[in-house]
């Protein structure tokens, strides 16, 4: 039986587990309860410490005090977008001179401009809407693969 259940959890699409001996800190920046809702649902069953704000400047400020591994941005907030919250981070990182932390932006917008701004204001990948776990999943380990 212990082999069985060994097969079943190497299954699941898990970020990867090697990098870090805690749970992955993870900057959620989504105005939308359902969005967020769903990132938790998607989240909760793996080795996550999730932060949730409502908008880019909340995610700056929270940015700031440090400790996240990873970031998911949507790119439309009020206040301060995800793009403008994305190149401020950028910015106390490089005023920092710490590594750069993974950004996935979060968008319904999948043009290929979209796509394009998000990587230009310095985000690592773009994940489109509506987010499924598969979509979600996949991206977290690229970008922390």
């Amino acid at each position: 039986a212990p082999a069985a259940t060994q097969t079943l959890s190497d299954r699941k699409a898990t970020p990867p587990k090697g990098v870090l001996d805690r749970p992955l800190r993870i900057l959620l920046a989504e105005d939308h309860p359902v969005n967020q809702r769903v990132v938790q649902l998607i989240l909760a069953a793996h080795d996550v410490d999730l932060v949730i704000v409502d908008d880019g400047a909340q995610a700056v400020a929270a940015f700031a005090g440090g400790g996240f591994d990873l970031v998911l941005m949507d790119m439309q907030m009020p206040l301060m977008d995800g793009l403008t919250a994305t190149r401020a981070v950028r910015a106390l990182e490089a005023e920092r001179g710490g590594a750069a932390t993974p950004v996935i932006m979060l968008s319904a917008n999948a043009m290929p401009e979209h796509q394009a701004e998000a990587l230009a204001a310095g985000a690592d990948l773009h994940v489109p809407k509506p987010i499924t776990a598969a979509s979600l999943l996949a991206g977290i380990q690229t970008a922390m693969g």
